[in-house]
């Protein structure tokens, strides 16, 4: 187990072992996005867990960017000292945390966010196939695209001022940035459509907005999206392929991190590792980006073997650290 507990330094943060706690919503905000009691309550245990990092739960960027309506916000300045007390549970106990920033575009979950005729905006007038509700969204103009990246840099900017070690951007799940990765979202005949290049560009340019405004100290990820498609179906949408190239741009473009899930076929799938033949292909692409796979990890054999496989440089393990905290002391006992 040695490997799983070797320690790994990104952007001079020291990370004590290969074990990182990824984002898990806890749908324990106010009403207005502010953490909670319940919020940190939850995320306690996760904090004394012993993970190397962890990846706190996606803040919307902007109000009209949730998916649901209890979803933590970095919207606006008013979040951060309450945002403190949460990014505090870890920097007390030494854990490095990014939060993870992200905009649902036409994901809406909870029908109470649709008031007074609002109707969410997307790439394309295409119903998001991951959401029950019969929501037809508004087609992004130009010039509400433009206004992603600054939205994605200031919530950036509110949490390294709350006390988060950087950010992760979220391009994956079917959110916003998702759908511009996704042929099934993205129909767009402009710069912003067709071919992968095009369909990343809003992505690059939401990271390079808040590689610009954090500096040069903080860590910036990406959480990716790597298809619509588990591994072992029938390819449909965005592809490993798509993955791949994304991946090898970041390769050059100074990316600390990057978090390998689905995108249309969201998180969960059969088995343990489930992403693990996808993982593979884009790390080798990454280059030198150190990446995080997650995607049903238990057990500390299968976290170890897709290290010692080089499938990645981190294990992401979620729920089956949130049902035992005490899960990675276990594995340590293992040695």
């Amino acid at each position: 187990m040695t490997l799983l507990f070797e320690p790994l330094e990104i952007r001079g943060i020291r990370i004590k072992n290969r074990i990182a706690a990824p984002p898990m919503a806890s749908l324990s905000s106010t009403k207005t996005g502010l953490p909670t009691a319940d919020t940190l309550d939850n995320y306690i245990p996760l904090s004394e867990s012993g993970a190397g990092i962890a990846i706190i739960e996606h803040h919307a960027v902007h109000a009209e960017g949730r998916t649901r309506l209890r979803q933590l916000l970095l919207d606006r300045d008013e979040v951060i000292p309450y945002q403190k007390d949460l990014a505090g549970l870890f920097s007390g106990k030494g854990v490095p945390a990014l939060a993870q920033i992200s905009h649902a575009g036409s994901f809406i979950v909870d029908e109470d966010i649709l008031e007074n005729g609002w109707l969410p905006k997307a790439p394309s007038p295409i119903r998001h196939p991951l959401s029950n509700l019969f929501l037809m969204p508004v087609k992004m103009s130009e010039s509400d695209i433009s206004q992603i990246p600054g939205l994605f840099s200031e919530a950036a900017r509110r949490a390294l001022r709350a006390g988060y070690s950087g950010v992760e951007i979220h391009a994956a799940h079917g959110y916003l940035l998702g759908q511009f990765l996704s042929p099934m979202t993205n129909r767009r005949s402009d710069a912003y459509g067709g071919p992968v290049k095009n369909r990343a560009r809003l992505l690059f340019e939401v990271y390079e907005a808040v590689r610009y405004t954090l500096g040069d100290e903080p860590v910036v990820a990406v959480r990716l999206g790597m298809a619509d498609t588990l591994p072992e179906a029938e390819p449909s949408g965005q592809t490993v392929d798509d993955a791949r190239w994304v991946a090898l741009e970041f390769s050059s473009m100074k990316l600390d991190l990057l978090d390998l899930s689905g995108n249309m076929c969201g998180y969960n799938g059969e088995g343990e590792a489930w992403f693990a033949p996808y993982c593979r292909t884009v790390k080798d692409a990454a280059g030198k980006v150190p990446t995080i796979c997650t995607g049903g990890i238990k057990k500390a054999e299968t976290a170890l073997g897709l290290l010692e496989r080089r499938e990645c440089d981190l294990v992401g393990v979620g729920r089956a650290l949130k049902s035992d905290p005490d899960l990675i002391r276990k594995w340590k006992a293992l040695e």
